[in-house]
């Protein structure tokens, strides 16, 4: 074993690894099955040549060679200069008559480097280097240059990661000189694709399930881990639960801690990624393509919002659902988002109107918008309309749970003779003590009866505020573009009504 800058390398002779029977699991292929077979002595070439840089990940991964550009591009989201691109455990190439023009053999080694680093968690610009020598080089650097400034490293990782063609080039020109030692490329004069300083790179974001989520004996990548408080387990790379645990897999870095209720899981992954996956979270990762990018861009926006008092979000409604990786349509819609600016005193989404939209003001109270723009109900929709009976000993159990007043403009019902209570906090109430079906939403009418009971006669499924997400898929089915969804729930772009 070796130490680099990069961290622990595997160096074992080629032959021995393929003697031993230790070569990387064949892929499962996508795409015209006689081009694959002029592609696979490439990546058998490429797989070999890299060993020394490390383990192949265990599990099922796959090779997709897109039909035409614009198939690459709608799953990756790449530019015009990327021709391969690993999006989870999918290695996505161009179409062979765009890659037999490459150097087949440099652009397969520095994949597979990619993915023989995962869950290495080095910094991006880190990553690249590694994968850039990997091109003409069989084995791992021994000694590097010394490391740039910091103010460098940002701007290497942001290029990278979001920048244009022109500033992606310039990293990888910057890195290929410090590599060889040659003089170093001045910084890029295009700027990146937002229009924001290199410093304002999104922190990643930490999602932590509660314990009550969790199961006490917890099976990840396989491992059996039976709760203890004060136990701790960290995971890197590509993460696998069984059931009955609340996600099926992770992808980044994971910890499980024994606290004194049970497991509590921490995830941490990119903007990009908990933006893709809490979209996908809450509509479904067979929702239309628009109405996720609707939602994203209400996730972006809100994200810039008060968060958990730690900073931390949870992957329940409080904040917004995740149940695992999202897809690279999802990883797509999060990127192509449109930047409408939204504040995040705004930046609500619900289940279903039901026909009834309601403003920040009805629902909350004080000085948020008093406007609600129009939305109507949906064929659909199982929420365009409900009927619900609470009964008298519910009744009296919200009437001691929640306390009586309004704030300005809030919604108010009376139970009895005594009131007025938000609906949003009895709502909020009897969805924790009895199920979150029996009081649907905040868009109600309430006849308090003799015998002590309420009868709730009301349209929608949430608070009712913001983007619909059962009208924004019904919409973006019949063609609408995320922008129109936008426009619907929140008015024209800007940050004033």
């Amino acid at each position: 074993m070796m130490e680099s800058m990069f961290g622990p390398l595997l160096l074992c002779p080629i032959g021995v690894l393929a003697s031993e029977g230790a070569a990387e699991p064949a892929p499962r292929w996508v795409g015209d099955a006689e081009l694959v077979e002029q592609l696979g002595p490439w990546l058998q070439g490429a797989l070999a040549a890299t060993r020394d840089y490390g383990p192949w990940p265990a599990g099922a991964w796959e090779l997709h060679m897109h039909n035409d550009d614009a198939s690459f591009e709608s799953a990756t989201g790449s530019p015009s200069a990327r021709f391969a691109i690993w999006v989870g455990a999918t290695l996505h190439l161009r179409p062979w008559d765009k890659l037999k023009r490459r150097d087949l053999g440099s652009l397969l080694r520095h994949e597979c480097v990619h993915r023989r680093v995962l869950g290495r968690t080095l910094p991006r610009w880190k990553e690249e280097a590694l994968c850039l020598w990997a091109e003409e080089h069989p084995r791992p650097p021994e000694r590097l240059p010394s490391e740039p400034e910091a103010h460098i490293q940002a701007r290497l990782g942001l290029a990278l990661a979001q920048g244009s063609t022109a500033t992606q080039g310039w990293a990888y020109a910057w890195l290929r000189a410090w590599l060889a030692g040659d003089p170093l490329p001045p910084g890029p004069k295009t700027a990146p694709r937002q229009a924001e300083p290199w410093e304002t790179v999104p922190a990643p974001i930490t999602v932590v399930w509660p314990p009550e989520r969790l199961p006490r004996v917890l099976e990840i990548n396989g491992r059996s881990l039976r709760w203890r408080p004060g136990l701790v387990h960290s995971f890197q790379g590509q993460v696998r639960f069984s059931a009955p645990a609340p996600v099926s897999h992770l992808e980044g870095s994971c910890r499980v801690e024994g606290v004194s209720g049970g497991w509590r899981l921490s995830w941490t992954a990119d903007y990009a990624t908990w933006v893709a996956a809490a979209t996908e979270g809450e509509l479904g990762a067979d929702a239309p393509f628009e109405a996720k990018r609707a939602l994203a861009a209400v996730l972006k926006a809100w994200l810039a919002g008060p968060r958990h008092p730690d900073g931390t979000l949870c992957p329940l409604t409080h904040c917004a659902v995740v149940r695992g990786m999202p897809t690279p349509g999802g990883l797509q819609a999060a990127q192509t988002a449109p930047p409408w600016p939204l504040p995040p005193s705004r930046a609500f989404f619900t289940g279903s109107y039901g026909g009834v939209p309601m403003s920040p003001r009805e629902v909350w109270g004080g000085p948020e918008a008093a406007k609600a723009f129009p939305g109507p109900a949906i064929p659909e929709d199982r929420w365009s309309s409900w009927e619900r009976r609470i009964s008298p000993s519910q009744v009296r159990a919200l009437k001691s749970a929640v306390r009586p007043g309004l704030r300005p403009g809030q919604k108010g019902i009376r139970l009895g003779a005594s009131g007025p209570y938000p609906v949003e906090t009895l709502r909020l109430e009897a969805g924790r003590r009895f199920g979150w079906t029996l009081w649907p939403s905040n868009a109600c009418e309430a006849a308090y009866q003799p015998d002590g009971s309420l009868l709730l006669k009301g349209h929608g499924w949430g608070h009712n505020v913001g983007l619909s997400l059962a009208l924004a898929v019904h919409r973006a089915r019949s063609g609408a573009m995320a922008e129109d969804l936008l426009a619907e729930a929140f008015g024209p772009m800007t940050q004033e009504e």
